[in-house]
């Protein structure tokens, strides 16, 4: 059922994206179709930077990972990352045959340790940096206290 507030929503503020100008305030003040609308467009940000590598977030997130910690058994990134077994063996399975990532026996044999080559080392720096502007691009409009606010609030509600 609309609401008053839905007849207004052609009055929207000049800062609002294009697709937010016809919308009704009730689907505005949606949480869900918010947070999804904005993780859609950093993604989307995010993944047109990486595209040129041959690269998507989630092999970012792994080598970001890895980066941070070598040796790092290739399950133990899944699970950190969230990933399942199957699609983190793929995700390795891309980035060493792109000459990023190495894989050597772990302590029981049947699992692998990850390292980064100096390839991915140089590549993860070059990387870091370009996600670091997709996120100021996409953080631009607020300021630095309210960027802390925001990182704070979603880090409660994760």
């Amino acid at each position: 059922m609309a609401t008053q507030s839905d007849a207004a929503a052609g009055a929207a503020s000049s800062q609002d994206p294009p697709f937010l100008v016809t919308l009704p305030d009730s689907v505005k003040e949606s949480y869900p179709f918010l947070l999804r609308k904005a993780s859609q467009r950093i993604t989307e940000r995010a993944h047109e930077a990486l595209v040129p590598f041959g690269l998507t977030l989630r092999h970012y997130g792994v080598l970001n990972l890895v980066g941070l910690e070598e040796g790092q058994i290739q399950r133990v990134v899944g699970a950190r990352l969230g990933i399942d077994r199957t699609t983190v063996v793929g995700l390795a399975d891309d980035l060493e045959d792109a000459g990023l990532l190495e894989r050597r026996r772990g302590p029981d044999r049947r699992s692998f340790a990850l390292y980064l080559t100096e390839r991915g080392v140089a590549q993860l720096w070059q990387l870091r940096r370009l996600i670091d502007l997709v996120q100021e691009e996409f953080l631009a409009p607020l300021s630095e206290d309210e960027r802390e606010e925001l990182r704070g609030l979603l880090l409660r509600v994760l």
